[in-house]
């Protein structure tokens, strides 16, 4: 019998706490753009996506649980076979070949309402905008859920901050949801395009 992942939400909004002590401690988090989250989900955050630390401002700045969906080749080796990513509400996805497993794993916190976070940029390599993938689009889409975009800079900044025992200032900005249909699943770039758009619109501008 297979055993089961030790996933629930009293892990996860205690690791949601965790968050905003880590983002007190370590910088300034200013938020903009709360009134334009969904009251409730399920959603899908959008966000760009500069540092590895970039999850824990935004899940202290939502301060409710969210499901964040990682690319396998992002994550460490070890988590590939454990129940850790599960546990800390962090979902492995092939970008490549995506399983039905993962479609069904997806489909279900969907269904429960929750808060799906996918990074449209993929990987966090510098603080410039780059080049984004269909991922939030394709799942927006394919359940007719809201894409809230964000708008995060600042994060890059924490650790050279540390280093001079300073904190520094990070800035996250929620922009209007963008509501989605079935028919948006036959054209995924341009609603990532929009959401990209939106975005970069929130950014200062060396940030785009």
């Amino acid at each position: 019998m297979k055993k089961s992942h030790p996933r629930n939400k009293a892990t996860r909004t205690f690791l949601n706490y965790v968050s905003i002590v880590f983002c007190f401690l370590l910088a300034n988090v200013t938020t903009k753009g709360k009134d334009n989250l969904p009251k409730r989900g399920p959603y899908i955050l959008a966000p760009n996506h500069i540092d590895d630390i970039d999850p824990f401002p935004l899940a202290g700045a939502v301060n409710k649980p969210i499901t964040f969906l990682m690319a396998e080749d992002q994550a460490p080796i070890k988590w590939h076979k454990s129940w850790a990513p599960r546990s800390y509400g962090v979902l492995l996805i092939n970008r490549k070949n995506i399983r039905p497993s993962t479609m069904k794993e997806v489909n279900k916190q969907i269904k429960r309402k929750e808060i799906i976070c996918i990074f449209p940029e993929g990987t966090a390599i510098g603080a410039k905008l780059k080049e984004a993938k269909n991922g939030a689009s394709f799942f927006a889409a394919r359940h007719e859920i809201p894409i809230v975009p964000v708008a995060i800079s600042g994060t890059e900044k924490v650790f050279p901050a540390l280093k001079r025992l300073k904190k520094t200032n990070i800035n996250i900005i929620f922009g209007k949801p963008i509501f989605t249909k079935k028919e948006d699943t036959r054209r995924l770039d341009e609603l990532t395009k929009k959401t990209m758009d939106a975005i970069s619109n929130m950014l200062p501008k060396e940030y785009r």
